[in-house]
């Protein structure tokens, strides 16, 4: 259980880019929470993590995948 949590300790680039699904998903849900606090569209914030989207409808797995599309 404790290597599970470990994941909580990475960055929110290298959750959304992890094996486990579980890191995934949190790194995904700590971006969009990202995003919706964002008052310009224009926020370095959003280039920041623009490679990274398109990984987030494509993910191998399936409750990681489904979970993005309730975040959206």
């Amino acid at each position: 259980m404790e290597e599970e949590n470990d994941f909580l300790k990475l960055s929110i680039e290298e959750r959304c880019q992890h094996k486990l699904w579980k890191a995934r998903l949190s790194g995904y849900e700590d971006v969009t929470k990202l995003f919706q606090q964002q008052d310009d569209e224009k926020s370095p914030e959003f280039s920041k993590y623009l490679g990274l989207l398109k990984k987030f409808v494509i993910d191998s797995n399936a409750i990681a995948q489904e979970k993005v599309w309730q975040l959206s």
